[in-house]
Order: structure tokens, then C-alpha cells, then sequence
């Protein structure tokens, strides 16, 4: 009898969030896209810059994200496009996606992928969002506090009330809003006092951190 384990290991973490051009992924681009690589007690920061099409681009997300402020800076790159999308895809083959509605970057990240693969959507197929993860996790905590309000949660709310303080006018940066994602999910799923992952420079995903060449 053998006595090798037939549990499958779990999939690597990637905590997503893309700055875009607009809210529709046939229409516009991602222009700024962070991951935070989770696999075992190791955690990787990554950052892309692909230059958009600003076409159809909607001139309220631009002044949300702060595109032109921030792709003016001085010391802003952008990168090679299909460089940037092969690390990409590598990066998230087969993770499990966690975000603030993921469900959008996913979108996002698949109508980019779908210029280059046939397979546009590697990563497992049940994203999770940080607030839907938080909300249960507070039904279960204080169901009194979360039965007064039957209508739509906030995010940020929920955000505060597991102890991470939401991003403020830091946001709507990519790797700002892949922390808070990291933040709020550790702040769920680790016991206090259990020390999450660290966060290193160089990952066993990827050769690089900081963006692609």
C-alpha cells in the first residue's frame, strides 16, 4: 500500500489590483497592474506599466487613478508591452486571484491576455474578493453590527472594522490597493499573533521585482 499523500498541494496567492483607462474591458486598457505573489511564507511585490490606448479612455477614471499626474513623473517607465504580459500570464498561472472586486480585474487582465493566448484566464477559476470574505467573517463575529445595515457594505467599512485601515489618498495605485487587499485578507485568515508571510524581493515565480524590461 502506498502510503505517499494524494492531497494536492495548495495554489500560490496573488493579491491583484489594475488601474484601467475605463470600466469596460472591451472598450479600455489596464495601465498599471500590481501582484503581490503569495507562495508559502514567501510573498513577492511585482509592477507593470503598459502604455494604453486612450482612445475610448473615460476622463473620470483618469482623474480617479490620476493617470496623467502620475505618467508624467519624472521618474515613470513604461514597459515593454508584450514583455510585461508574458511575466504576467507566468505570474498567474494557476494562483488564486484576491482582490477588491477581483471579478474586474480579472476581466481586465483576460481581454489583455486574449491579444496573446488562447487561454486567457489562468488563474484558478474562484476568485475571492476581500470584502465578501470580511463581511462573513463579521456575520460571524458580530452579527448584531452587521444586521443593521441589510443594504450593500461598503469595503472600506468592512476594512476598518477587521483593523486595516483603508488606503487614503494613496489609492488608486496598484500596489497600494494589492496591500490593502493582503492586509484585509491576513487580518481574516491569520489568528492574532500568527506571523504572516514576509515580504521579499525576489520570488520563486519570477526572476525580477519592480516591473518588467
Amino acid at each position: 500500500m502506498s502510503t505517499e499523500s494524494t492531497t494536492k498541494p495548495a495554489p500560490p496567492l496573488a493579491f491583484v489590483d489594475t488601474e484601467t483607462t475605463g470600466l469596460d474591458p472591451f472598450q479600455h486598457d489596464p495601465w498599471e497592474i500590481a501582484v503581490i505573489f503569495r507562495e508559502g511564507d514567501l510573498d513577492t511585490e511585482h509592477v507593470f506599466r503598459i502604455q494604453p490606448d486612450l482612445t475610448n479612455a473615460e476622463p473620470k477614471a483618469l482623474e480617479i487613478n490620476r493617470y496623467h499626474e502620475r505618467t508624467s513623473a519624472p521618474n515613470w517607465q513604461w514597459h515593454n508591452r508584450r514583455n510585461a504580459t508574458e511575466r504576467l500570464y507566468g505570474l498567474l498561472n494557476g494562483v488564486i486571484l484576491i482582490g477588491s472586486n477581483p471579478g474586474f480585474d480579472a476581466e481586465m487582465l483576460a481581454h489583455l491576455f486574449g491579444r496573446y493566448y488562447d487561454q486567457p484566464k489562468p488563474w484558478h477559476y474562484r476568485p475571492i474578493d476581500i470584502a465578501t470574505l470580511a463581511a462573513g467573517y463579521m456575520w460571524a463575529l458580530d452579527p448584531e453590527l452587521m444586521a443593521k445595515d441589510p443594504g450593500p457594505i461598503s469595503s472600506r467599512w468592512l476594512s476598518r472594522q477587521v483593523g486595516v485601515e483603508p488606503p487614503g489618498t494613496d489609492g488608486h495605485q496598484a500596489l497600494v490597493d494589492a496591500r490593502w487587499a493582503k492586509a484585509v485578507y491576513d487580518a481574516v485568515t491569520f489568528p492574532t499573533g500568527t506571523p504572516a508571510p514576509d515580504v521579499r524581493g525576489f520570488g520563486p515565480r519570477s526572476e525580477y521585482t519592480g516591473g518588467a524590461q
